[in-house]
């Protein structure tokens, strides 16, 4: 019996797969299939069977349908690429999983900005920055618009600190989102820059320390309106200095050198322990202790590569409450947070969107909209 060829347009299918962040080796690859076959179904030479056009719409993360369409979307591609752990200079090769958490975000960023030209807010105004500014400073100017102090630092627990921190920064007109990405995947998270409708997202799987350096260092990011995707968290160039800007944020210099005087007088810091014993009062992880130290002429020479050999193991940042129920309603307020889900509240009840559409884009039912009012309203996103 002859295989039946699936006649999908090609320019569809390369878009897709640039969008997924992908070469034509690796889709090939996934498939099963020689590079040169996949050249020929986007190229129409030849068209896929109807198993592997299944397999690859399934890796591709794109309803069957899309690959009918006469031609691409307008928009471009999304080049695909994060940042991943600190410390760390490989490239990371997205995956369609990872690619499809990108999409997620570009989708809210265009619900957001469409959301913020009908309603009359002020744009958030985040500091405008530049890598040859001291990152000293520049982490002093997003700690007042933040309004940080190290009193919330020290005086919360982890968590809590965690929650204050994403919800200054939503309160300052920012989306953050949390995101779970895979657990073998080194992604922390990633930046959308946009001037009225900046968008981070943030990987659930990250201990609460994690996520701190995290919310500071896209932060960064975005004051100086960086849109390329495609940068790890090395320790160069613009990823360096993003570094250097939340571990000042975080771990004040003038407080630090009291502390470390207080600890071990004037030696240089050297082991792991002695950064382990100095990372406690600032809610952060030992890379960025680490990185402070060295920063700050503290440290012996090449702490921070050593600490980064012996990274500590990521923990879940994320565990239930058993007092507070995962339903569908939390689980949306804590993906999306409270400032894109009160935006669309906001807008059904200012008439601007239909409630079925907001149910729709939140995927949620009417009884469960109105939990998230609640939840809403009560400034809790877990």
């Amino acid at each position: 019996m002859a295989v039946k060829p699936v006649p999908l347009t090609g320019s569809v299918l390369a878009w897709a797969r640039a969008d997924a962040g992908l070469s034509l080796g690796a889709l090939a690859e996934a498939l099963g299939a020689s590079t040169a076959a996949v050249a020929e179904w986007e190229a129409e030479k030849t068209y896929p069977s109807t198993g592997q056009f299944r397999q690859l719409a399934k890796i591709l993360g794109r309803p069957e349908s899309f690959f009918f369409l006469a031609r691409p979307p307008k928009t471009s591609p999304a080049a695909a690429a994060f940042r991943t752990n600190y410390g760390q200079g490989e490239w990371l090769s997205p995956d369609p999983k990872i690619s499809q958490q990108l999409r997620l975000a570009q989708r809210v960023q265009a619900v957001v900005s469409w959301i913020s030209e009908k309603l009359p807010e002020a744009s958030p105004v985040i500091p405008q920055a530049d890598t040859r500014q001291s990152a000293e400073k520049v982490a002093k100017s997003l700690s007042e618009w933040l309004s940080w102090t190290l009193q919330i630092q020290t005086q919360n627990t982890d968590a809590r600190t965690s929650q204050i921190l994403r919800q200054r920064l939503q309160d300052c007109g920012l989306t953050v989102l949390h995101l779970s990405f895979d657990a073998e995947t080194s992604v922390r998270g990633f930046s959308l820059p946009h001037p009225i409708a900046p968008v981070m997202a943030i990987n659930t799987k990250e201990h609460y320390r994690a996520r701190l350096f995290s919310y500071i260092h896209e932060l960064a990011h975005l004051a100086i309106h960086d849109d390329s995707l495609c940068l790890v968290r090395n320790d160069e160039g613009v990823e360096r200095w993003c570094n250097e800007v939340a571990a000042s944020f975080l771990i004040p210099e003038a407080d630090f050198r009291r502390y470390v005087g207080e600890k071990f007088g004037a030696e240089k810091i050297s082991s792991l322990g002695q950064v382990s014993a100095l990372r406690g009062r600032y809610k952060v992880s030992l890379l960025a202790v680490a990185l402070r130290l060295e920063k700050l002429g503290l440290a012996s020479p090449g702490l921070y590569s050593s600490v980064s050999r012996s990274l500590e193991k990521r923990g879940n940042g994320g565990r239930p409450d058993p007092d507070r129920p995962q339903n569908r309603a939390r689980v949306r307020l804590q993906t999306y947070g409270q400032h894109y889900v009160g935006s669309l509240l906001e807008a059904a009840e200012s008439r601007i969107l239909p409630e079925t559409q907001v149910l729709d884009i939140l995927n949620v039912s009417r009884s469960e909209l109105a939990d998230l009012r609640v939840l809403s309203q009560s400034g809790v996103e877990g």
